[in-house]
């Protein structure tokens, strides 16, 4: 899934689960990775508070906080939440693994 709009998607949910981060290296890292891939300061900053101008990335945001946190219930209100707005069990599977690896990094 190497489209730019996955990209940009990527981008904001790996700032929604950085967003209690307190490193600033990191938290530079990830917002500069963000421009790069064509999120303005604004998007950025909607995506550091957990949200997302675009319902689809929205939901995935929900989504994928919802993992992070290990909470099944709004875990799965997000997926049906996501399947609803039109994302697919493989996207859905895609993005669980991107929690699960990002997961995995920042322990």
């Amino acid at each position: 899934m190497a489209d730019p709009v996955y990209e940009r998607i990527l981008s904001q949910l790996k700032l929604a689960l950085l967003n209690d981060c307190g490193c600033e290296d990191t938290l530079s890292r990830a917002e500069e990775g963000a421009r790069d891939a064509g999120l303005s300061g604004i998007d950025i900053d909607a995506a550091l508070c957990k949200r997302s101008f675009d319902v689809r990335t929205a939901a995935v945001l929900a989504f994928g906080c919802a993992i992070r946190n290990g909470d099944p219930v709004a875990r799965d209100l997000a997926r049906e939440r996501a399947q609803a707005l039109g994302l697919t069990a493989e996207e859905l599977d895609f993005f669980t693994s991107f929690v699960s690896e990002f997961r995995g990094l920042t322990r």
